[in-house]
């Protein structure tokens, strides 16, 4: 999307709901990331510092500065998930895709979230999802398969 037609959306965010927030879910959505330019563009408009709009950006762990994949995972780490597994699932995961939480594949078809913190349902941990498919009961094997699944290897 056009820098300046991503402008007149933020423009037209600030006359309906005032929200920076709003904004930055909308850069996100529209460019996989929060990218600098966003950043900008924002601070330009709501006519905030650019640090304003980044410590807005940072608080919040939905955004991110650098590019999901194609397939997001996030690997629940509340303490019920982390006594069951799932660090070591997390580990296997890393070592299958070649990156660390936080980072995407070069590909762009996988990203690995980082600090995933309680998704709810400590009832069935370790959980892991992938997209918005949960995985309950989780184990490095089952993730894996369905990692290869995806990618097409299995």
């Amino acid at each position: 999307m056009e820098i300046q037609q991503f402008k007149k959306e933020v423009e037209h965010i600030k006359k309906t709901t005032g929200s920076v927030v709003v904004a930055l879910q909308s850069a996100q959505g529209k460019f996989g990331c929060i990218t600098v330019d966003a950043v900008r563009v924002i601070a330009d408009v709501f006519e905030q510092s650019r640090c304003q709009v980044y410590s807005v950006a940072t608080f919040y762990h939905q955004f991110s500065f650098t590019p999901k994949g194609k397939n997001v995972i996030a690997v629940c780490m509340g303490t019920a998930c982390f006594v069951c597994g799932g660090e070591a699932i997390l580990q296997a995961i890393e070592k299958e895709l070649g990156i660390k939480a936080g980072e995407a594949t070069k590909d762009g078809l996988f990203s690995i979230e980082h600090n995933t913190r309680c998704v709810g349902r400590c009832d069935i941990a370790p959980v892991v999802v992938i997209n918005e498919e949960m995985i309950g009961n989780a184990t490095a094997d089952a993730v894996i398969a369905k990692i290869k699944s995806i990618r097409g290897d299995a």
